[in-house]
């Protein structure tokens, strides 16, 4: 049985990932969905079991396997993190809230410790997302150091969930007529290895890489996009920049961060 974990703190950002979380395995019996919470000493716990007990009477109705759980401890990440290591977590979904930039600094920094805490694949759910469909999904690459790898197994896992259309997307200023030789070879060592998938590839000479995959997501219909963050420098600027949070912040699609 696999285990995908929705932190939830009851607000409507978390409860939409919930429900996201949910659609998107709708029937899948293989899957338990995890719903957990975690409180301060002086919150009511009965309360917070109570509403999860809700919540999950009424998410039964569209996934066949919830679970929850309530924690307590020093640090919410931390014990996120422990809670996803025993019980070998398949993923992580939580919401993203983008309006303000109180809510943007806690959201998107619990979510940024979540991811490089490493544990599991961590999907970054938009707080007006809403789960109708993985037909397409893109997976932005700087195509260098191509290899079978951990990271690597844990996309061909999402890809066999959904079998979508795989789009391989490099942004690169450098880019003209013709690609080098050694953007050839990597991407021929990504064709091999992502070969059952049938990848299309894409070759964007722009010099601004936000915009380059806003234009492609919205060409290209993407339902997800794929991401690692260990190896890509646009995650590792991803909450330094106020133009990169804003990018996030208003996207309508889901991001999955996948680290080594």
């Amino acid at each position: 049985m696999l285990q995908v974990i929705v932190p939830l703190d009851f607000s409507e950002t978390s409860l939409n990932a919930a429900h996201y979380a949910c659609a998107m395995y709708k029937g899948r019996t293989d899957i338990t969905i995890l719903l957990y919470h975690f409180y301060a000493d002086e919150e009511d716990v009965t309360t917070a079991q109570n509403y999860l007990t809700s919540l999950k009477t009424e998410l039964l109705a569209i996934a066949p396997n919830i679970e929850t759980n309530v924690e307590s401890g020093d640090n919410f990440i931390d014990s996120l993190s422990a809670y996803a290591h025993v019980k070998t977590a398949y993923m992580i979904i939580m919401g993203l809230t983008g309006k303000t930039g109180l809510a943007q600094r806690f959201s998107g920094n619990n979510t940024l410790k979540m991811v490089e805490k490493n544990v599991c694949p961590v999907l970054i759910v938009p707080e007006n997302a809403r789960y109708t469909k993985i037909e397409n999904v893109l997976i932005t690459s700087e195509m260098k150091y191509v290899e079978e790898s951990p990271t690597l197994l844990a996309v061909k896992n999402v890809l066999n969930d959904f079998k979508p259309s795989l789009h391989i997307l490099n942004v690169d200023d450098s880019h003209y007529i013709s690609l080098t030789k050694a953007f050839k070879d990597e991407r021929d060592k990504m064709e091999e290895l992502l070969a059952e998938y049938k990848p299309e590839f894409y070759f964007m000479r722009l010099y601004d890489f936000h915009e380059a995959v806003n234009m492609f997501t919205e060409d290209k219909d993407i339902d997800v996009i794929i991401i690692a963050p260990k190896h890509h420098s646009f995650f590792e600027r991803l909450f330094k920049t106020q133009h990169t949070k804003k990018m996030i912040y208003q996207s309508k699609v889901p991001v999955l961060a996948v680290y080594e």
